[in-house]
C-alpha cells in the first residue's frame, strides 16, 4: 500500500512539474533604448517602435559583413513567413553608422541593389551624435579612421515591444551566417509576450 501511494505521489509531482513548469525561459532585459531621435529614409519619420525589432548597424561602403548580414536577413524575413510570423508582428530596423556618406539617396540606392520593400524593415539615419548616443544603448562599438575605414561591432539586438534590449545575435561574418533560427525563436516568444 505504501508503495501504491509512493508511486502516485510521484507521478503526481511529475505531472505537475510538467503543467506548471513555464515552457521557456523569458530572455532577459539587458537595458533601455529611449532615444529614438533618427529619422527613417524615404519618410523622414520617426517610425513607431511598439512591436518586436532586430536592430542592425551597417554602412553602404561596407565590403563584407554587412551586405551578407542583409542577404541573410532577407532569408530571415522569409524563414519567419514560413513559420506564420507576419510582416505586421514584428520589425528590421538597420541604422547607418555613416551618416556623413550615408546620404538618404545613396541609403535608399542601397536598398533597392538588395531588392528590400518590406514595409516593416526600414533604415535610419541621423546627426554623428545621434548617432554615437543611440548605439550607446547597446554598448555598440565603432570608429571612422582618418581615411574614412569604419571598424564595427559585430552585434544585432532584439528589443521588445517595451523598447527593453532582451538578446543579442552575431552578424554574418566570413563563413558564419546569422543564426536565422534563434532569431526566430526570440521573435516568437516576444511576440507572445505582447499579445
Amino acid at each position: 500500500m505504501k508503495f501504491f501511494a509512493v508511486k502516485i505521489l510521484l507521478i503526481g509531482g511529475i505531472m505537475a512539474i510538467y503543467f506548471l513548469w513555464p515552457k521557456s525561459i523569458s530572455l532577459p532585459k539587458m537595458g533601455t533604448v529611449t532615444d529614438w531621435e533618427l529619422t527613417e529614409v524615404g519618410t523622414r519619420a520617426v517610425p513607431a517602435y511598439d512591436k518586436p525589432k532586430l536592430i542592425t548597424f551597417f554602412y553602404t561602403n561596407c565590403p563584407d559583413i554587412c551586405p551578407t548580414t542583409m542577404i541573410d536577413l532577407q532569408n530571415l524575413q522569409q524563414s519567419m513567413a514560413n513559420e506564420g510570423i507576419t510582416e505586421d508582428q514584428y520589425m528590421i530596423v538597420s541604422i547607418t553608422l555613416d551618416p556623413a556618406y550615408d546620404t538618404e539617396e545613396r541609403i535608399l540606392q542601397y536598398k533597392e541593389a538588395f531588392g528590400i520593400s518590406s514595409p516593416n524593415w526600414v533604415f535610419l539615419r541621423g546627426s554623428e551624435d545621434e548617432i554615437i548616443r543611440f548605439t550607446e544603448s547597446f554598448n555598440f562599438v565603432f570608429e571612422k579612421n582618418k581615411n574614412g575605414f569604419l571598424t564595427h561591432s559585430t552585434s544585432m539586438y532584439i528589443v521588445d515591444s517595451e523598447n527593453q534590449i532582451r538578446s543579442n545575435h552575431d552578424m554574418a561574418v566570413g563563413d558564419k551566417k546569422v543564426n536565422n533560427e534563434e532569431i526566430i525563436s526570440h521573435f516568437r516568444q516576444l511576440i507572445q509576450e505582447a499579445e
